[in-house]
């Protein structure tokens, strides 16, 4: 896979120089988690967040849905992903695009696997969220760091 370089996250001035997360700390992070908070946007820009479950195929992820946020992507397919942790942090920003027929199977299994469930393989309702930029840092919740930890791990990969 083909990954662009990271760089340190410009995020309001309180970035310290400092080490770069890899990669393979966000894969990780998106393979293991079981709970993706989508938020999406409707045909009146309004935000709409929910959590949904789905299946990491790095760079990308694959949901499905049937609730306002399938609707919603009909009408704007600008979308971002946050995993649950605010210690461990990682953003998605991107577009979602239905998820192509051929994969069908390939989503099905893997979310089955995944998720002990019994998802049919048709790709209706099923979207893939292809990154235009991924931000991650850790964070001390307890605060103690000063922001140590965030202002010197935050990192960005642009995908445009």
């Amino acid at each position: 896979m083909n990954l662009p370089e990271p760089r340190r996250a410009s995020l309001s001035g309180y970035v310290q120089p400092g080490k770069l997360l890899p990669w393979q700390w966000v894969d990780a992070r998106m393979e293991a988690s079981r709970n993706y908070w989508i938020t999406t946007h409707s045909a009146r820009r309004n935000p709409h967040s929910r959590p949904v479950w789905d299946v990491w195929t790095a760079p990308e992820l694959w949901f499905s849905t049937g609730s306002l946020i399938d609707r919603n992507l009909r009408a704007n397919e600008h979308v971002e992903v946050h995993l649950e942790s605010a210690d461990e942090v990682v953003i998605i920003e991107g577009v979602a695009v239905p998820l192509r027929a051929e994969n069908g199977a390939i989503w099905a299994d893997a979310y089955n696997l995944k998720y002990s469930w019994d998802m049919p393989t048709d790709v209706t309702g099923v979207w893939t969220v292809q990154p235009s930029r991924v931000m991650a840092w850790l964070c001390d919740s307890s605060g103690l760091d000063g922001g140590a930890g965030f202002s010197n791990s935050a990192t960005e990969w642009s995908f445009r």
